[in-house]
């Protein structure tokens, strides 16, 4: 059973992991905006490029094919800084429901005279 001790030394646990989830979701935000901007980029100059080369019946699906093939890192990278910023929100969201519980612990174990 846990003590009104043990409640309030886990609050404040979860206030000072979700400040430093708050900062780590900044940090992934502009590295995913950052990621995507690449991405964008590469992918529009790479269709250009393509494009350019001046070839006779070249279907759009084909110029997006070849930026695709040509911008895999980049995408790749936009990928995996998109998915840390939606994992960060995640635990953002997991380390509020937890404080959100222990803060109606506290209560209930108050109220009960504890």
């Amino acid at each position: 059973m846990l003590t009104l001790t043990q409640i309030h030394e886990g609050i404040v646990k979860e206030l000072k992991r979700i400040g430093e989830l708050v900062n780590e979701i900044a940090v992934a935000g502009d590295e995913s905006a950052h990621a995507e901007a690449a991405y964008k980029a590469k992918f529009a100059q790479a269709r250009l490029a393509s494009r350019a080369l001046g070839r006779d019946k070249v279907t759009v699906g084909q110029v997006d094919d070849e930026a695709t093939d040509m911008t895999a890192d980049e995408h790749l990278a936009y990928l995996i800084a998109n998915n840390k910023l939606m994992t960060c929100r995640e635990a953002l969201r997991a380390s509020q429901a937890r404080l959100d519980g222990l803060r109606t612990l506290s209560t209930s174990f108050r109220q009960a005279g504890g």
